[in-house]
């Protein structure tokens, strides 16, 4: 099957050139700019099959149709760079080979090869997900329709040290061993399978997590990973929400660093130690509300609704979230997100245990499902409650929808 692939990519390939001249140029074709592919096709075939090849496109089983979409793209996309490069050296003879038609085509191509391979791969089916189910609890809500499943017993994990060719991993029943935890991880890594835990399992770990049960110290590590689709949405949405709020808040930012400097002594970005995903420390930047060295002698405190340490422009930037601008650039540094959990400092994480464990296994977010449910000062144990509920249904369309229902609660000054 991989042969008849590879010689119709090919047909496909030339065909997608051949739209990409009637689209540019409609008919005939203009021997000027023609003659240059038909003298080069031959070349510029052989470097988008050896391109799709080296992100194989051409392997035996793909788990999802996205996942060949992404080897496509990328295979597609590089074939494309690669073939201009190609006529570039070679321009003295093929120099009057249109760029444009290369960008056309890119489309085209995409769209042809992906569509006729989809078709084929699913005819034959081998678009489907592997899973193993480790334990007898149920997992239909995980578990898509379109995956080949064998069930196995919690005991018999080891065995999955033998398999090379699995796509999921999903526990079903609760597991007590940390040695078992720690076959987990590395089955993640040498598999490169995800792991994943039923809701049912997530309710029976969670109480005695928060009860300090070290045995479930590396669940973090598993839980919130979503699929290869919805994280790639989820980090362009990071990205590109951080850029435009960036652009739009350029002048506001540079009146708010001003006032704060004419108003009050001290720096005005406030730097934090914070907790990332898997306990990770980083800086956390937010403009400075409070007067300096607020916390010299009362040491870490919860942030309160009518804190006489903050300063009056601080009170301002509260209120209007404006203090937390800065953190745009921890979210485009790839270290919180636009929505999660709010990342909280290591010396509450330590004396709260409903902030440990589970709650740190997505990045922390400048927004979250606790902010725009409740209040300011939300105590640690009713914030655990929504950032569980968040972490089990985090997906892109969930990040929209909080990110939109921030909108309303910063300009009605309720939340975070």
């Amino acid at each position: 099957m991989r042969i008849i692939l590879i010689l119709a990519n090919a047909l496909l390939i030339n065909l997608g050139f051949l739209f990409a001249f009637l689209i540019r140029y409609g008919l005939p074709f203009p021997e000027y700019n023609f003659t240059p592919y038909k003298k080069s096709f031959v070349f510029l075939t052989l470097i988008y099959i050896s391109a799709l090849s080296f992100f194989r496109v051409y392997k035996n089983r793909f788990k999802s149709s996205w996942e060949l979409f992404q080897k496509v793209s990328s295979g597609v996309f590089l074939g494309t760079l690669l073939s201009v490069a190609f006529i570039y050296i070679f321009r003295s003879q093929w120099g009057k080979f249109p760029t444009s038609v290369f960008a056309i085509s890119f489309f085209v191509n995409l769209l042809l090869i992906f569509k006729f391979n989809q078709f084929v791969l699913k005819t034959q089916k081998k678009i489907k997900k592997q899973v193993i189910i480790l334990g007898k609890g149920k997992v239909d809500d995980i578990v898509g329709k379109k995956a080949n499943v064998e069930r196995k017993r919690i005991d018999q994990i080891r065995e999955l040290l033998e398999y090379s060719n699995v796509d999921e991993i999903v526990i079903s029943e609760k597991i007590t061993n940390a040695k078992d935890l720690n076959l987990l991880l590395f089955l993640e890594r040498k598999l490169k399978a995800d792991i994943l835990f039923s809701p049912s399992v997530y309710l029976e770990i969670l109480p005695e997590r928060i009860n300090g049960n070290s045995s479930v110290e590396l669940l973090n590590t598993f839980v919130g990973r979503r699929s290869d689709r919805d994280e790639f949405f989820i980090t362009i949405l990071d990205i590109s929400t951080s850029l435009i709020l960036l652009i739009l808040a350029a002048v506001p930012m540079l009146i708010i660093s001003i006032l704060i400097k004419l108003t009050s002594r001290g720096a005005v970005i406030y730097k934090q130690q914070r907790v990332g995903k898997d306990g990770k420390i980083f800086t956390l930047y937010k403009f400075r509300t409070m007067v300096k060295d607020a916390e010299k002698k009362v040491g870490p405190v919860l942030a309160q609704k009518n804190d006489s340490r903050v300063t009056k422009i601080g009170k301002i930037l509260r209120t209007t979230r404006f203090d937390e601008l800065p953190q745009l650039f921890n979210v485009l540094c790839g270290q919180m997100s636009i929505v999660g959990p709010r990342p909280e400092r290591p010396h509450f994480v330590k004396l709260h245990k409903a902030l440990q464990g589970l709650r740190l296994a997505v990045k922390p977010g400048l927004t979250g499902l606790a902010q725009v449910r409740s209040f300011y000062d939300l105590h640690p144990k009713h914030k655990i409650k929504y950032d569980f509920l968040y972490i089990q249904r985090r997906s892109f369309l969930l990040n929209i929808y909080i990110l939109l229902q921030t909108i309303p609660v910063v300009f009605l000054k309720k939340g975070w």
